[in-house]
């Protein structure tokens, strides 16, 4: 697969770990794709929850980030906690107010593999445009006909599993942030994800869905800028098709996306 392109921004050195806030438990530390003094882009691992905010000592991303040596760190999209993958996190509250304008007016690009318990065959009818709208109830969320919010994704590719006949990969573009949307959407039509028992996914299988490929314009220049997410140990294995085509959609954003470097 290969390297999305340098960052353009200038990158701040990382900060040191403080040994002794950290002396009575190890934290295990979190790879960095991306450190500037406004934002870092990390890699999240599966069954990390983003943030626990009613207990801030207990383990996840934003706590692994602060035991780095990052403080004033604030999320402005989140992935649920089976998810894998990107996230930006901001490291100022002007940062954080940038981010969340730019995801409200929808101009984050996003991009996810979801692999589903649906033969490749059948998965491939899901290519296309979808809508619906979306309720949260709880923890969980569910489609209803209305009175729900809006919620839009795009199924550009369908491939096979590897090795897992029964089971497919959707290379998915998420145009709104709802709880739960990939998983809840495409269980109602029939595709739920592997091992997502919350959903109606068979179970004893571990879910795998992640963040690939991010584009956004970065807070200090309003210049784009593309991730995508390097090979780690919670990622499955791919059919070709599905590396190639990731390949091809971060160059295909780096180049829309680079002509003068900002865009309205």
């Amino acid at each position: 697969m290969s390297r999305p392109p340098r960052p353009t921004s200038a990158t701040a050195r990382l900060p040191p770990l403080d040994r002794k806030r950290n002396a009575t438990r190890a934290v295990q530390t979190v790879h960095l794709l991306d450190v500037t003094p406004h934002e870092v882009v990390a890699l999240k691992p599966a069954g990390l929850a983003s943030e626990l905010p009613r207990d801030p000592a207990a383990d996840s991303l934003v706590h692994r980030l602060a035991a780095q040596g990052f403080s004033g760190l604030r999320l402005v999209h989140r992935l649920d906690a089976p998810s894998c993958g990107l996230m930006l996190v901001a490291r100022s509250a002007e940062a954080a107010a940038h981010y969340a304008q730019e995801i409200a007016a929808r101009r984050w690009h996003k991009w996810y593999v979801a692999q589903v318990a649906l033969p490749c065959p059948k998965a491939e009818q899901l290519v296309g445009a979808h809508k619906s709208y979306l309720r949260v109830d709880g923890p969980s969320a569910r489609v209803v006909r209305a009175g729900g919010k809006p919620s839009f994704l795009d199924v550009t590719l369908a491939t096979p599993v590897p090795d897992v006949p029964d089971e497919s990969h959707l290379l998915v573009q998420l145009h709104t942030g709802r709880l739960h949307q990939i998983r809840v959407m495409l269980a109602h039509r029939g595709a739920p994800l592997s091992g997502d028992v919350r959903y109606g996914g068979p179970s004893g299988r571990t879910m795998y869905l992640e963040h690939v490929i991010l584009a956004a314009r970065t807070f200090a220049s309003l210049h784009w800028r593309v991730w995508l997410a390097p090979a780690h140990p919670d990622r499955v294995r791919w059919a070709p098709a599905l590396s190639d085509a990731v390949d091809a959609r971060v160059r295909a954003l780096s180049t829309s996306l680079a002509p003068d470097g900002l865009r309205s």
